[in-house]
């Protein structure tokens, strides 16, 4: 799974490091308080590697990086998370295989890349500490032909802001510096007047690209030149204002016309990442802990009282007061 001697033994040190790190009494406590949802959650992957999709059956791999994400906040060691760890992360089958086949490509004729699940791999993979170089540096060059070095824009985007995000956070993870710079510089010209970001159209701000977008641009302190870094922290305070003035009562955000346990974790996890602190959000987070099931997960308006798993799979990590920033190494 891991190849050489150095990654077998990376692997060994990561199990060690990984199992000490999440035996503290703070881990243990917050896996605790919230343990049927981090077990829905867990219960949810189909053998342990993925979460099922549409048609039912097939996997559900976007969601799915996530999810490993939120187990891990929860309390999930690597050791537990070995079967996903594997099936997502650890081979080339599921993310590349053969002839671009993978989840990581559209099945279109031209098998063209997915370009933000391509970001959220190369995250995801550092969040976890996976011993994957090799997948990554092949698909980090598969990636980098997708942008222009000079201008940060990105072929073959389909989610807008949220493409452009994972793809900063993604290189960012794998130290791609320089290019991750020129991203987040493209990303902020995506910026609409409302000081929010948008999706697939760009010209209608979302909660979601939005708290993806602060991430993205909050990974690093600085990013570039003193004019570049102005840019940046300009649209995080444009950002940070859209998102205040959007919330309903305070509390939570809507999509589509519905209270959004996934629009408020985005949004939490971008206000978190743009320093808020706690007590500014202690309003928000207590409506997400109102929107647990009895038996785990996060309620949503046609859960019928019971967890969904594609809320649960990104809301967790506000739930605890953190954003995906805090998952890093």
């Amino acid at each position: 799974m891991f190849g050489t001697k150095s990654g077998l033994r990376k692997f060994a040190a990561i199990i060690s490091i990984t199992t000490i790190a999440l035996s503290t009494p703070l881990q243990v406590s917050a896996a605790a308080r919230y343990a049927s949802t981090v077990a829905f959650l867990s219960g949810s992957m189909v053998n342990g590697k993925a979460l099922d999709g549409f048609p039912a059956g097939t996997p559900e791999y976007g969601f799915t990086l996530e999810a490993m994400l939120q187990l891990k906040a929860g309390g999930k060691t690597f050791v537990q998370q070995i079967p996903a760890i594997t099936y997502m992360l650890s081979t080339k089958t599921q993310p590349i295989g053969s002839s671009s086949k993978g989840y990581l490509f559209n099945k279109d004729a031209a098998k063209s890349l997915k370009v933000g699940r391509v970001g959220k791999f190369l995250f995801t993979s550092e969040a976890i500490n996976v011993s994957n170089n090799a997948i990554r540096y092949e698909i980090f060059k598969k990636l980098a032909a997708k942008i222009n070095p000079k201008t940060g824009e990105i072929t073959g985007t389909e989610s807008g802001a949220i493409d452009y995000a994972w793809v900063a956070l993604g290189l960012n993870s794998y130290q791609e510096y320089t290019l991750a710079n020129k991203v987040v510089q493209k990303l902020i010209t995506l910026q609409n007047t409302d000081g929010g970001f948008g999706e697939a159209d760009l010209s209608v701000s979302t909660p979601d690209a939005t708290g993806l977008a602060l991430q993205a641009i909050n990974y690093r302190e600085t990013f570039g030149s003193d004019s570049e870094d102005k840019k940046r922290a300009t649209s995080e305070k444009k950002a940070v204002a859209y998102l205040l003035a959007t919330d309903i009562e305070d509390s939570h955000w809507n999509a589509y016309g519905e209270p959004s346990v996934n629009s408020t974790a985005y949004a939490l996890m971008g206000l978190k990442a743009a320093g808020k602190k706690p007590t500014a959000l202690a309003s928000h987070v207590a409506w997400l802990k109102l929107q647990l099931a009895p038996k785990g997960g996060f309620m949503t308006p046609w859960s019928n009282g019971a967890g969904d798993v594609y809320a649960t799979a990104q809301a967790i990590v506000p739930l605890l007061g953190k954003s995906y920033l805090d998952l890093l190494p």
